[in-house]
């Protein structure tokens, strides 16, 4: 795209125009040039559009100290709404949002342990179907997080992580069938979208990881996310223990929710970390201490300056997440030992609401491409 053009930089001053609403509440017309430094009528062109559009509102006169009262605009948040899907080693997770990524609705069905890609595609095309039919508000686009490889156009599955998937269609297939445009995306990515979208998170250079059934990482480096295929899961900790992957003593052979419930005779991880058995007790401060043990070497590596734990199995009580830090703090380089290790604000909702940010950002916000730009 030639940004340089008028057609093009009209597209980009009107989503500028659409983030700032999005993001800062109501704006008169004058507010809005003033703030993103555009002249008048450039400014009451794109207002126009996006009224016609029906994503801006005029709300109501602006109380001012004197002179005339300006009218004030709003994003008209219920305007659009887009599909978020989590595609999940245990559940599929459906969240309808509007623009502020509201919840409207959520529906969650099992995930089969070991699902059939075009049986378990097919219920997730019915259920998108349903979704869709339940509203009367253009669905502006769906978009499916699970971890996976995913093709160059984010139509097909070229292999996924967990199950025999390969080179399956699931997003061209609900497009085509629910008449909505839709992606697929990896979960990591997702994740790292909510945490900016919906937690606010503005460091530019962070490690997120994602701690749950299974265990995956991205380092995000000035607003680019890399690495999210990486194997963060399989770093070695241990000398014994066989994983799922094949290997021995990784992370997931101590950490992960799928191997701390099979020790356990399948109790999940939320009724293990109620639990005051002194065997359970050790298998949790040893899943927190093989964290630590990982952390340390990927900040070592990143040279990061934030690390941040989504996924279920970092709602562990405060005590055991306690001992993770001190143990990266004190094995961590000197230099390293004070950046922060915390939890995600979104908890266990991570890849539900990132499914929900890639989606706003891909059919209406485009956040990150002005992200880029702004780094040019």
């Amino acid at each position: 795209m030639q940004f340089s053009t008028p057609s093009s930089a009209r597209t980009i001053n009107r989503l500028r125009v659409l983030n700032l609403l999005a993001r800062e509440g109501e704006f008169s017309r004058a507010d809005i040039a003033r703030r993103l430094t555009l002249n008048k009528p450039s400014t009451s062109e794109i207002v126009e559009q996006l009224l016609q559009e029906g994503l801006v509102e005029e709300k109501g006169k602006a109380k001012t100290a004197n002179g005339r009262r300006p009218t004030t605009l709003a994003l008209q948040q219920g305007s659009r709404l887009v599909l978020g899907v989590e595609l999940g080693s245990k559940n599929t997770c459906f969240t309808l949002s509007d623009l502020l990524g509201n919840v409207l609705r959520f529906e969650r069905i099992p995930t089969p342990i070991k699902p059939d890609a075009q049986e378990h595609g097919l219920t997730i095309i019915k259920t998108c179907l349903k979704m869709r039919r339940i509203t009367k508000t253009p669905i502006a686009g769906i978009t499916v997080a699970t971890s996976a490889q995913i093709s160059n156009d984010s139509l097909s599955i070229l292999r996924h992580d967990h199950w025999p998937w390969e080179n399956v269609p699931l997003a061209k297939a609900i497009s085509e069938y629910t008449q909505t445009p839709a992606i697929l995306v990896h979960s990591m990515r997702a994740m790292v979208e909510a945490e900016q979208w919906f937690a606010g998170e503005d460091e530019k250079s962070f490690l997120y990881v994602n701690w749950g059934e299974h265990i995956s990482g991205a380092l995000v480096q000035d607003n680019t996310i890399v690495g999210e295929k990486s194997r963060f899961g399989h770093l070695p900790v241990r000398q014994t223990g066989l994983c799922r992957c094949g290997g021995i003593g990784c992370l997931e052979t101590v950490a992960a929710g799928w191997a701390l419930s099979e020790r356990f005779a399948g109790t999940s991880v939320k009724d293990l970390a109620q639990s005051q058995d002194p065997i359970v007790v050790q298998a949790l401060q040893e899943a927190a201490e093989a964290m630590g043990i990982a952390l340390t070497s990927a900040s070592a590596i990143t040279g990061c300056n934030k690390i941040i734990l989504g996924g279920g199995v970092s709602n562990l009580p405060d005590h055991y997440i306690s001992l993770l830090q001190q143990y990266y703090q004190q094995h961590t380089h000197h230099s390293l030992a004070n950046i922060p290790v915390v939890r995600s604000q979104l908890k266990d909702r991570s890849t539900v609401l990132g499914s929900v940010a890639v989606a706003l950002d891909r059919w209406v916000f485009q956040r990150r491409m002005l992200q880029t730009m702004q780094g040019l």
